[in-house]
């Protein structure tokens, strides 16, 4: 019981003492003759003073108790315990009982508010994880070398932060062989056993076709991205994809799906576009840092490797074929009379003639195989891992190509067809073509041997026969 309740009750049982003492000590005084009479009027005084002291209870539980409860409320808010409460204890009066109620409601909105702070905090957690991420994703790509390396990431990225079920990664370029290409893929299932991703065309996806975002609803939607034909996945699952260009004619589709219960909500296809986003960065970075690099490797006029990456590259391949056992055969090349066009025909007619024999490289080597302008009309081809003989093969088809070629429309009354003067060289320890320079001087001496014997043929490096001196006869 509190001190209030103590002292009120203390009060009560003095007045109730005090009266019937004062009503002992009057009886004791009167005449005998008047004993009914007080006795009459002692028990209408008790009844009284006992209605008094029973009112007197009544208050302190209708009036203080509730006080005292209101008081209690208020201390546990303080102390943070927000409950709203069913104590079945009756308010006395609409005073009170508007003032719990106001307590009441007080109570809910500041548990209202703390529920919406602790939803606030928990967001703010999640989206400080989310951006830690975000960034630790761009520093790793930023740092990746390869484009190889961001598409790995890429896919890792997004199937770890979107919870994919699936996830393809492929790239169009129109001067590739294929021209679709498969850049990443997850889980190693994603994909049907013998599906084959290059052989889908463009115009086939919507994405690539429109350049937009899109999805593709899981109730059987008769629209669907044409890498569906390659996945194991089925429509049941919630596609979407996002189609960017990453450098000059290069087109890329992230395909993403999710599990069957899961939805394509806004946050999670804002989260996949700004991932997109960083790796588009990269992916242009290295782009451009290529095309320099290509750019100072390859000859401005016909796109072919130049003199100063010459060295380079064929000491690479010389190093190959010395490790792995491999042959190497070298190809020079002359264009006969190219002096004579230019003069009779003007610098853009030669230029034409050059650019021609460039493409009929292109149609006709490897991707392995090296080209190079090696000045002027001059050209030299590398073939790894080819024997001489194959060589002679592949300079006739270039021979060919490059005699089909029709002149006519660029250059006006050319009197005769271009032809090709070419010697052949193969790295040979027999022949003492083992290094780099003693092989570009033996194909450079067959050529010579090619454009002295009338031009427009090949010929092949025989090293010169040593003679042995006669044995003196003792």
């Amino acid at each position: 019981m509190s001190l209030g309740g103590q002292v009120f009750g203390l009060v009560a049982l003095c007045v109730t003492l005090t009266a019937s003492a004062a009503l002992v000590a009057t009886t004791l005084a009167m005449p005998a003759g008047e004993h009914l009479r007080l006795k009459v009027t002692g028990a209408l005084t008790l009844a009284a003073l006992g209605s008094i002291g029973l009112v007197m209870i009544a208050v302190r539980r209708l009036l203080l108790d509730p006080l005292k409860l209101l008081d209690q409320r208020l201390n546990h808010v303080i102390e943070g315990r927000l409950e709203t409460g069913a104590d079945g204890l009756p308010m006395p009066s609409r005073d009170l009982q508007r003032v719990r109620e106001t307590l009441d409601r007080m109570v809910e909105r500041i548990r209202t508010v703390r529920d919406r702070y602790e939803d606030a905090q928990r967001n703010l957690a999640v989206r400080s994880s989310t951006v830690d991420r975000l960034l630790d994703f761009s520093q790793t790509i930023q740092g990746a070398g390869t484009v190889a390396a961001v598409f790995a990431s890429l896919c890792h990225y997004l199937r770890t932060e979107l919870r994919l079920a699936g996830i393809v990664i492929v790239s169009f370029e129109a001067d590739q062989t294929p021209a679709m290409q498969l850049r990443a893929s997850w889980p190693e299932t994603c994909l049907r056993p013998g599906a084959d991703v290059g052989v889908m065309e463009s115009a086939a996806c919507p994405c690539l076709r429109q350049h937009l975002p899109r999805s593709f609803r899981h109730d059987g939607s008769p629209v669907r991205c044409a890498i569906d034909s390659c996945l194991s996945l089925g429509p049941e699952h919630p596609a979407y994809c996002i189609p960017f260009t990453a450098g000059r004619g290069v087109q890329v589709v992230v395909h993403m799906l999710l599990a069957v219960e899961e939805t394509w909500t806004q946050e999670r296809k804002q989260l996949a576009q700004t991932y997109v986003n960083s790796a588009i960065s990269a992916l242009t970075s290295l782009h451009l840092l290529a095309e320099a690099e290509k750019q100072s490797m390859t000859d401005g006029l016909t796109g072919l490797y130049n003199r100063r990456s010459l060295e380079s590259l064929l000491q690479r391949e010389v190093a190959l074929a010395e490790r792995h056992g491999h042959a190497l055969s070298l190809v020079m090349i002359d264009m006969d009379r190219f002096k004579e066009v230019n003069d009779a025909y003007g610098h853009a007619a030669g230029d034409h003639m050059l650019k021609a024999f460039a493409d009929c490289v292109r149609i006709t080597l490897r991707k392995t195989d090296l080209a190079f302008r090696y000045g002027g009309d001059e050209f030299v081809i590398a073939l790894p891992q080819t024997p001489i003989g194959q060589a002679v093969q592949v300079v006739h088809k270039l021979r060919q190509a490059f005699g089909a070629v029709d002149f006519s429309h660029a250059i006006a009354r050319l009197e005769h067809q271009p032809t090709l003067s070419l010697g052949i060289a193969e790295r040979s320890a027999a022949q003492n073509t083992l290094t780099l320079a003693a092989l570009l001087t033996a194909a450079d001496q067959a050529l010579y041997e090619a454009k002295a014997s009338n031009r427009n043929c090949v010929k092949l490096y025989q090293a010169p026969k040593v003679e042995t001196p006669p044995t003196k006869v003792a």
